[in-house]
């Protein structure tokens, strides 16, 4: 009798290890571990789930696909105004220092460009150390992590840029901008880590701009990344 039970408690360990076993795998299958291809599997891969979670918060939108449009170019942006954010300091019709941003060597085949970009009124620099483009027609979603710096400290962030490429610069441009780690804030200058802001061009259209372009570099408002 006692063998019979010890048999029918092995046999059950060994039914829970083998549906364990089975579920992990399954879940790791599910997992996306490819090449970015453009579809949302890739993007939760390049960043992670809850950067992605955080961006369907604020109803950013993504625009999927591996055939996005060229959007080689320099732009300037502004007025940038606030248009939600997980930062309880922060408030909607916030105004952000107006942002200049290149895009260069933009391949095709495996969906990278590179990025820089800064204010123009004042000492926020942004370089892409992993950049990703989606999209379809003129449709197009930039996908970046950046090293951002503010004062002497930098800061690892992400930064997500949607908007539909046009003849003189690009429509409708949105920016989701999210703190991965500010490196303890030393200066106080950064929002929090997991902080994230979403960031519209308020008058829908950002004009392409020539190297040799002045800007108004007296103005008034925040940084992305900033407090």
């Amino acid at each position: 009798m006692k063998k019979n039970f010890l048999s029918k408690v092995a046999s059950l360990a060994l039914l829970a290890f083998v549906l364990v076993f089975t579920s992990c795998k399954d879940d790791d299958e599910d997992q996306y571990t490819g090449p970015f291809n453009g579809s949302i599997d890739s993007v939760e891969n390049f960043y992670n789930q809850d950067i992605v979670n955080v961006l369907n918060s604020f109803d950013f939108p993504i625009n999927t696909g591996d055939t996005p449009p060229n959007i080689e170019g320099a732009y300037y942006c502004s007025p940038l105004v606030l248009e939600s954010s997980n930062i309880p300091t922060d408030y909607v019709g916030n105004v952000f220092l107006d942002y200049e941003f290149t895009v260069s060597n933009q391949n095709t085949g495996d969906l990278t460009i590179d990025f820089e970009g800064e204010h123009t009124g004042g000492s926020q620099v942004d370089f892409g150390t992993g950049t990703f483009i989606s999209g379809n027609g003129n449709d197009f979603t930039v996908y970046l992590k950046l090293t951002s710096q503010i004062g002497s400290t930098p800061a690892e962030s992400a930064m997500v840029l949607s908007g539909t490429i046009a003849e003189d610069g690009i429509e409708n441009l949105e920016y989701a901008l999210l703190m991965i780690d500010n490196n303890g804030n030393p200066e106080g200058v950064y929002i929090p880590n997991n902080g994230g802001r979403h960031i519209v061009d308020y008058d829908g259209f950002s004009e392409s701009i020539t190297a040799e372009a002045s800007r108004d570099k007296n103005q008034e408002g925040k940084f992305f990344f900033g407090k």
